[in-house]
């Protein structure tokens, strides 16, 4: 680990205006779910070009780094990270070339909802409302009311670290879509921007639909607190939501993390939650739920530990 390397590569990357550096700042603050510890540095690339240089920053001054997008369905550790948190949410940049429309990795995924309606596009209703970055939702293959990025990603953009390659990903075979799920899982690339295909379409019906995603994401999801979405995939033939419900946990609570009272399927942070509280609430979820039910949940949202990695306790 080369730190002087580091810190004159993040100084040079800042003077040129590509990216912006705090060191030693809570994750709490960058995360929905207002849960996280101290980070080394948080830094947000200002375009694609300055991610690609601050990756091979990170690279040869062998210092650890992650990237993230609007950490929508992320759950830090207590103690934080011990490296570089990599925010996309200040790659921003789209085009609409006839009834495509190409995004930044950063942008929102509910911003580009609304551009695509403003151009007179369909197709992104179903995003109007989704947290989370353009690139999160094609990592996830994110979606609601029946609609999901796989039905109209036609191409994504992503950087390869290992062999230093910007490539493209073709379709939805090479995308490898399945629920919650998409090959950037394990191809370890970071995705730089996607292209979708739309359809001509009445803008006042676009929007009219977006609304009512709205109005029904308002009435039954608790978006006045501090959460990560949908904690569990849904598991085959049921809802994980309905089976939380049903186990008698609605309002359930560990610490200052509690079962939502508004929609079971979301953990909320309701009075200064730590990611012990969620973890801890969690296996409470999923051991009840299975003692009464035989179903197992698997968690949906990403838990970093303070090395970085993805794990089963924080």
């Amino acid at each position: 680990m080369n730190l002087t390397l580091l810190k004159n590569g993040l100084n040079d990357l800042c003077n040129l205006n590509l990216i912006s550096v705090k060191e030693n700042t809570l994750l709490s603050e960058y995360a929905s779910f207002r849960i996280g510890g101290p980070c080394d540095y948080v830094i947000h690339p200002k375009s694609t070009d300055a991610l690609i240089a601050l990756i091979q920053l990170m690279k040869e001054a062998q210092y650890p780094y992650l990237i993230f997008g609007n950490a929508s369905n992320i759950l830090f550790s207590d103690k934080g990270y011990r490296g570089a948190a990599i925010f996309t949410t200040e790659m921003k940049n789209y085009t609409v070339k006839e009834n495509t429309i190409i995004a930044d990795a950063g942008m929102s995924f509910t911003a580009l909802a609304v551009q695509a309606c403003k151009f007179g596009l369909s197709g992104l209703e179903f995003a109007y409302g989704i947290p989370g970055s353009v690139g999160g939702a094609i990592y996830m293959n994110a979606g609601a009311y029946g609609g999901s990025v796989s039905d109209n990603l036609i191409s994504s953009t992503c950087y390869n670290p290992q062999k230093d390659q910007i490539c493209t990903v073709n379709g939805s075979d090479q995308h490898d879509f399945d629920y919650r799920h998409s090959c950037y899982m394990e191809n370890n690339c970071i995705i730089l921007s996607g292209s979708f295909a739309l359809s001509k379409a009445d803008p006042a019906e676009t929007e009219a639909k977006m609304k009512e995603h709205m109005h029904s994401r308002r009435t039954k999801q608790p978006l006045e607190l501090p959460s990560a979405g949908s904690v569990f995939k849904r598991p085959d033939g049921f809802f994980a939501g309905k089976l939380i419900e049903d186990a008698g946990l609605k309002g359930f609570s560990v610490g200052g993390a509690m079962v939502s009272t508004k929609h079971a399927g979301f953990i909320v942070n309701h009075a200064g939650a730590t990611a012990s509280d969620v973890l801890s609430l969690i296996e409470h979820i999923q051991k009840t739920v299975y003692s009464q039910f035989g179903v197992h949940l698997e968690r949906e949202i990403i838990c970093i530990n303070e090395a970085g990695t993805n794990v089963a306790h924080v």
